[in-house]
């Protein structure tokens, strides 16, 4: 059961941090302030839903040691990317709630640049994570 809960919500943050990046930049094109909040509220939901991915991974983890060396690198390079994400997107969302009007000012540029960094540290940690299981074979289906 425990090895399940992992990917089944892992997708929720995902699609939530993306969204809510995708949000900001359109407002960045078009100011409508339900867009930047909309952005805001899918950048906390998804801060809080990776920190609830990184805990399954880890007690799913832990339910599945032990791994060959090779295997356990790229589950230490997962957990790093997910860590990493988790700060980026962490100090991102500490940000705007600091200065609502952020995206207005001419200083936007260190948040643009925490969710750049989020977006892509979304899509490796995904990936390292599809390469555990789909290559790897590990999770529920191992």
């Amino acid at each position: 059961m425990l090895r399940e809960l992992h990917p089944a919500l892992i997708h929720f943050p995902i699609a939530l941090l993306l969204t809510g990046i995708a949000l900001t930049v359109l407002y960045l094109r078009r100011p409508d302030p339900i867009l930047e909040r909309s952005a805001y509220g899918a950048l906390v939901l998804g801060w809080w839903g990776t920190a609830a991915g990184i805990c399954t991974g880890l007690v799913a983890a832990a339910v599945q040691w032990p791994f060959e060396a090779t295997t356990l690198n790229w589950i230490n390079w997962h957990a790093l990317t997910s860590f990493a994400l988790l700060f980026s997107t962490g100090q991102a969302v500490l940000l705007r709630k600091r200065h609502p009007d952020l995206l207005l000012q001419s200083g936007r540029r260190r948040y643009l640049v925490l969710l750049a960094l989020s977006a892509l540290l979304v899509v490796v940690s995904g990936w390292l994570g599809g390469h555990l299981v789909y290559e790897l074979k590990v999770g529920p289906s191992s």
